[in-house]
């Protein structure tokens, strides 16, 4: 009962905050779009096809309860239709691994995953990165449940491919789950990755055949974020190891996963143990390279490595009695030291976060170390409950309310909680709700705002771009995105975000036709919220 509680209310706790920025600037280009007549295989919204069919699914999934698209209700609908498929995915997760290695390891690997997908930071929940992490354990569920080979490959294949489609980036992610189907069943984990190999492929082909503009951008994008071609690079290994730290004083489960691998590990023997370190490692390497391929080190880079790493403690816990203790009295004490890190102000945790990403990271390295020597040698054990609120307990950190989305790297200054929008709300409702716009905003203003707009790009990122960085206005998005002013002369209101667009510095020919169909004076402007201006079309 206790750990049912326990479970209970970490998710009531997570649920609490409304969906992310990120997610919202999705839904926000595709609602707006959508509305403005805007064929819905030619939206951007800087996301890849396969998660846009998922957005535009979870959107849809809400209508019958919610009609509103910017408020509470709709967040909590979005979350608990994605819960349920979460229940639904991890259900699989268990049967499959149920079947080929028993029902300890696979209660205690299935259920802490479970509540790592659904207890998970905002910043996290409905990313790509996330969602990667979902279309993993699928993929491990899928290649293990049916007792024909055939149909787990294709199965597991189809799902693996999930992962590579959501976010070209988590490609690595799919390896992992092939990684975790081969230390279960190793002639599964071979046909699944034939399986994954077709999949991809024909994935590939498709939509390079029908939608070739997914491809224009997703090069674009890359030329966006990479002004250099990638390599190993010390200063990068640098960021990764302070993101790494960071991501560990937020999700006290990282600096646990070290010592839960190590227990399982020393459970074999000889040379096993050997292969089993390297394959622990090559795992959580594994997660962490979409941070380091994209190099921005966001905190929802490593939803994955927190997933891993909660079903690793999950498994150690069913499989290590021996473990238990430790484990939980680590749990608590690291997990406390978080819940006082993350509510120092911004000017503490920006002046100590070296040494206390340097603590994190020798903790972790220091409790492997340990369990390394002394496995095996505890005899007091603990039932399986308390490893449920002890799991529970380690990821409510970054999901109270008012935790901030990273500990001192970027987003440090943004908290959980409830979206300040409803002012945004209101503009959309004094302009009325069917009149086109044309935004300048960020997806997350269209979202709240909620007017149609007939440019394919809601968030018209590379005009935003292309005002600091000249290189941009080269590539062809920026040319596309340059005809949402040139060709859709219907929108009524301009809505500039002005911390967002900066007007003044765009190029001279963005700012001739913006000057050209809409009147920016101070007397003409429309009154709205902080940070927007709104002017009128020129009659």
């Amino acid at each position: 009962m206790t750990a049912a509680l326990a479970a209970l209310a970490a998710i009531v706790v997570a649920s609490l905050s409304n969906l992310n920025g990120d997610v919202r600037y999705a839904l926000g280009g595709l609602e707006t779009s959508g509305q403005g007549g805007v064929n819905f295989w030619d939206i951007f919204v800087s996301r890849p096809l396969a998660y846009k069919l998922l957005m535009a699914g979870l959107d849809k999934g809400r209508l019958p309860f919610v009609g509103e698209s910017s408020s509470d209700a709709t967040h909590l609908v979005m979350r608990l239709e994605t819960y349920v498929v979460v229940v639904a995915v991890v259900a699989l997760l268990f049967v499959g691994v149920r079947r080929v290695a028993g029902l300890p390891l696979a209660a205690g690997a299935a259920g802490a995953t479970g509540l790592a997908l659904i207890v998970a930071p905002p910043w996290h929940f409905l990313s790509p990165d996330w969602v990667a992490a979902v279309a993993a354990a699928l993929a491990v569920g899928a290649a293990c449940a049916p007792r024909r080979l055939w149909l787990g490959a294709l199965l597991a294949g189809a799902a693996a491919m999930l992962v590579v489609a959501v976010k070209a980036s988590t490609f690595p992610v799919a390896l992992v789950a092939l990684l975790v189907i081969a230390v279960l069943d190793r002639r599964r984990a071979a046909w699944a990755a034939l399986s994954t190999v077709i999949w991809v492929a024909v994935w590939y082909v498709l939509v390079r055949q029908f939608q070739p503009w997914e491809w224009i951008w997703l090069q674009d994008l890359a030329n966006l974020v990479h002004s250099k071609p990638q390599g190993i690079y010390r200063e990068d290994l640098h960021r990764l190891r302070v993101a790494i730290g960071d991501a560990a004083v937020l999700s006290p489960i990282l600096v646990l996963a070290p010592a839960a691998a190590v227990a399982l590990v020393r459970r074999e023997t000889g040379r096993r143990q050997w292969v089993g370190l390297a394959v622990a490692v090559a795992g959580f390497a594994m997660t962490l390279a979409p941070a380091y391929g994209q190099g921005e080190f966001y905190m929802y880079h490593f939803a994955s490595s927190v997933v891993l790493a909660a079903g690793v403690c999950g498994a150690a816990f069913a499989l290590c009695p021996g473990f238990r203790v430790p484990l939980v009295a680590s749990a608590v004490v690291v997990t406390v030291v978080s819940l006082v890190l993350v509510r120092q102000p911004i000017p503490w945790r920006l002046a100590h976060d070296r040494p206390v990403i340097w603590a994190y990271e020798l903790a972790g390295l220091a409790l492997a170390c340990a369990a390394w020597f002394l496995a095996g040698r505890v005899k007091l054990s603990l039932p399986w409950p308390v490893g449920v609120v002890a799991i529970c307990f380690t990821l409510v950190p970054p999901v109270l309310q008012g935790a901030p989305y990273a500990f001192s790297t970027y987003n440090y200054n943004a908290r959980n909680g409830r979206s300040p929008d409803a002012a945004q709300v209101e503009l959309g409702r004094r302009l009325g709700p069917d009149t086109p716009v044309l935004y300048l905003t960020y997806g997350t203003v269209n979202h709240a705002v909620g007017n149609p707009t007939s440019c394919r790009y809601p968030s018209p990122l590379w005009l935003q771009r292309g005002a600091v960085l000249p290189r941009i206005r080269t590539r062809p998005s920026y040319a596309d995105n340059l005809r949402c002013l040139t060709e859709n002369r219907d929108a009524r209101y301009l809505i500039v975000q002005t911390n967002w667009f900066n007007l003044p510095k765009s190029a001279p020919d963005v700012r001739a036709l913006i000057d050209e169909q809409f009147d920016c004076s101070p007397a003409a402007q429309i009154p709205a919220p902080p940070r927007l201006m709104v002017c009128p079309a020129r009659e």
